[in-house]
């Protein structure tokens, strides 16, 4: 118990160090991670990005930069210790406790440049070819993928950490019969530690530095609260449908 202690106190410091570093760093002392994300964002788009002094890395066919705001620092933070907390149960030494953290750590700075490029990437593709309805702009837009994005990437992070760990079971190896309540909260029980960790990143750490004090908070603090939700019901829904018509069609 002492150390899984000790565990959860150095992942907090490293996090507070990675969100410290990132609130007064520039464009140029960010490159570790801007780097590798405009290389793979020019890997998938087929787009140039050139680094731009104090800027970041600039697309001159696109007219997009790739800035301190495409980053990707809380999805590593909320990756770190969602990897963390999941994976505690394995610390039982020094060594195998600095293995988790470890693991953790490149873990989710992995998964923060695939999932960070593929966000840019999609934002790229709307930017060129808008599909906002007359009711939402350009930036719900954005934001929306955004949400969905992070997310999803903190779903899919965390499934393959289980399954790696192998303490997970298949996604719907007790529902595939079942209902879409039952699936729904099931859903919602697989889900509970990525939207824990979203959530603490997203809204909580900011709520504790003043942010509801700024303007436009309450509305996409509304919007983070609200999608990851929906998202988790549609699934469950488009699965028990998609799993219906399967068993129609196979009956006959």
């Amino acid at each position: 118990m002492k150390i899984k202690l000790w565990v959860l106190a150095a992942a907090v410091l490293v996090a507070f160090g990675i969100k410290q570093h990132y609130a007064t760093a520039r464009a140029d002392d960010l490159r570790w991670i801007l780097s590798p994300t405009a290389r793979l964002v020019g890997a998938m788009t087929g787009n140039a990005f050139t680094w731009q002094p104090q800027e970041g890395y600039f697309s001159s066919d696109r007219l997009f930069l790739i800035e301190k705001s495409c980053a990707g620092i809380n999805f590593v933070v909320a990756a770190f210790g969602m990897l963390t907390l999941a994976l505690l149960h394995r610390a039982g030494s020094g060594r195998s406790a600095a293995r988790v953290l470890g693991v953790s750590l490149l873990a989710s700075y992995s998964a923060a440049v695939l999932v960070n490029a593929v966000r840019i990437a999609i934002a790229m593709w709307l930017a060129a070819h808008p599909v906002a309805p007359s009711t939402l702009s350009a930036a719900d837009v954005h934001r929306f993928e955004g949400i969905a994005v992070y997310f999803g990437g903190l779903v899919l992070l965390h499934e393959l950490a289980q399954r790696l760990d192998r303490r997970a079971a298949p996604i719907w190896t007790d529902t595939m019969t079942c209902g879409l309540r039952t699936r729904v909260t099931y859903a919602f029980r697989r889900t509970a530690l990525p939207l824990a960790s979203y959530y603490a990143v997203t809204l909580a750490v900011p709520l504790a530095h003043g942010a509801a004090q700024s303007g436009g908070f309450v509305e996409h603090a509304l919007t983070v609260l609200v999608v990851p939700p929906v998202a988790i019901i549609l699934a469950c829904t488009v699965d028990t449908i998609a799993h219906a018509l399967a068993s129609y069609v196979a009956g006959g």
